[in-house]
């Protein structure tokens, strides 16, 4: 075995001191005083969206009715849960859109092509949250309609045939 130079020896102890410093920093876990400050930022962000933006309120409403139907339709608990999750995506997409709009007003009021374009994409986001949970919604309440006969038995009533 070939011997190594004090200076390589050096070399590979510093590179083994940085590596523990990389791992040590990559483990490292939040303290409690960096955890209560992070909620507390994260409730005046909510609280800021809440009282300040009318589209989230709209849609808060939306989550909370949807929600209230989920929990009384005739489906599985796991369907259920992809009903709510869905919806409450789509809030969470209007808060994004909210940070966006807000970013971009703060860097100017006045119109700019590439700012509206942000808040159109931003926008974007939230329309696409809400068809993909009126999608999966959709998809569900066939699965459970079909299920249990009640498209057929709506077709022959429709014809007259009864039920």
């Amino acid at each position: 075995m070939k011997r190594m130079s004090a200076e390589d020896l050096k070399q590979k102890v510093d590179g083994f001191k940085q590596k523990a410093m990389e791992f040590k920093s990559a483990v490292e876990l939040k303290s409690p005083e960096e955890i209560r400050k992070a909620t507390e930022y994260s409730v005046r962000g909510f609280r800021a969206v809440l009282f300040g933006e009318k589209a989230f309120r709209t849609d808060l409403v939306v989550f909370a009715v949807c929600t209230a139907v989920a929990c009384v339709l005739p489906v599985s608990w796991c369907e259920r849960a992809v009903m709510v999750y869905t919806v409450f995506m789509a809030l969470v997409a209007e808060i994004i859109n909210t940070a966006i709009e807000t970013t971009v007003d703060r860097i100017s009021t006045e119109y700019n092509e590439l700012s509206g374009r942000a808040k159109d994409i931003g926008s974007a986001c939230v329309f696409v949250a809400f068809f993909g949970a009126g999608v999966a919604w959709f998809i569900i309440l066939l699965g459970a309609a079909l299920e249990r006969g009640w498209i057929g038995a709506a077709l022959r009533w429709l014809s007259g045939g009864g039920a």
